[in-house]
């Protein structure tokens, strides 16, 4: 018997689990929520330095002074492009704040927006990434059901709390597990 599709899934570990527990009907959106949060972290933390970030917050902080539309600004944006090669989080990232400083936006609200929407993009593409696997390894209607299940479980997900808590604003107390169940009275809640 075959432990499930997720386990030859080309991801992370932690995309790796939340697919096996989107796949388990067991579960509710309500526990798949913090893995998805773990997974989001997990990403955050492999591709987006510190540096990339401080520098991030340094043009966004003059494009507030007027330097937005001069070749200073495109001249950064292209700099932290080069430097971000690779890393599709972080060159999300410098795309979003890009357009949230073309829209008016600066300092640290602008980059906390700009987080909110490269997480965002990033649970699309890798639920679409889970549901393309699991549409090669087993049928149509159970690789629609993991990706429903995802994304069902992505409306609970507090990306505001999480955008503060990875630029160091504040912990996210979603980041901790879900609890363990070991007695006799836990099982499927009913």
């Amino acid at each position: 018997m075959s432990d499930g599709p997720h386990r030859s899934l080309n991801m992370r570990k932690c995309w790796k689990e939340l697919a096996r527990l989107a796949d388990t009907p067991a579960f509710t959106d309500e526990e798949i929520t913090p893995q998805l949060v773990r997974a989001l972290s997990e990403d955050w933390r492999e591709e987006v330095s510190d540096s990339l970030l401080a520098r991030l917050r340094e043009v966004l902080g003059r494009a507030g002074q007027g330097s937005l539309f001069g070749n200073e600004f495109a001249d950064d944006m292209r700099q932290l492009r080069r430097d971000a090669a690779g890393q599709p989080l972080a060159l999300n990232l410098i795309e979003c704040a890009e357009r949230v400083a073309l829209q008016g936006n600066a300092g640290e609200s602008a980059l906390e927006q700009a987080v909110r929407k490269a997480l965002d993009m990033r649970v699309t593409r890798g639920l679409r990434q889970v549901e393309e696997h699991y549409l090669r390894e087993t049928n149509a209607g159970r690789a629609g059901d993991v990706r429903g299940r995802g994304e069902s479980a992505a409306t609970h997900c507090e990306t505001d709390a999480l955008a503060r808590s990875l630029l160091g604003e504040r912990p996210d107390p979603s980041l901790k597990g879900p609890g363990k169940r070991d007695g006799l009275d836990d099982g499927v809640e009913l």
